[in-house]
């Protein structure tokens, strides 16, 4: 998990590339998968997405169909990778409000065949992440890797 500030995103993301070539000099191959888009591109994908535009109300039911969608997205690209791999996922903010992060990893955790990389924008402390500051947080057996403001 590489947390940072809500307010450094788009640094981080803009220095995402150091770590690809960081990881790519030790050896590792590298993929991404950005997260950013996912719910935009699949609701506007639905054929019922007109009528749902016009009553934005009823999209709260259709979450549980999206979720299930995202998580096969990401089992698939995790097909993709070896055991020298890293996946780095960004965009776990745009979740927000339609499922949770720590669903999502846990749902694929068993399919990792190397490391994954979450960029995760908000707090850490004592093994518990709180995703852009707001929610409970969730415990989670992973390496925290902090982000300097300064970096």
């Amino acid at each position: 998990m590489l947390w940072y500030d809500k307010a450094l995103e788009r640094r981080v993301r803009g220095r995402l590339a150091e770590f690809r070539l960081a990881a790519e000099q030790s050896g590792k191959g590298w993929h991404e998968l950005d997260l950013a888009p996912a719910f935009g591109t699949w609701v506007a994908g639905q054929p019922w997405f007109e009528r749902a535009a016009k009553r934005p109300a009823t999209l709260g039911t259709v979450l549980p169909d999206f979720e299930t969608q995202l998580i096969g997205r990401l089992r698939e690209r995790l097909t993709g990778c070896g055991s020298n791999d890293i996946l780095a996922l960004t965009g776990a903010a745009s979740l927000f409000g339609f499922m949770r992060a720590s669903t999502l990893i846990g749902k694929v955790a068993d399919a990792i065949p190397g490391r994954m990389l979450v960029t995760f924008p908000g707090t850490h402390q004592g093994g518990i992440y709180r995703l852009l500051d707001a929610r409970d947080g969730w415990s989670y057996l992973a390496v925290p890797i902090p982000s300097s403001p300064n970096a």
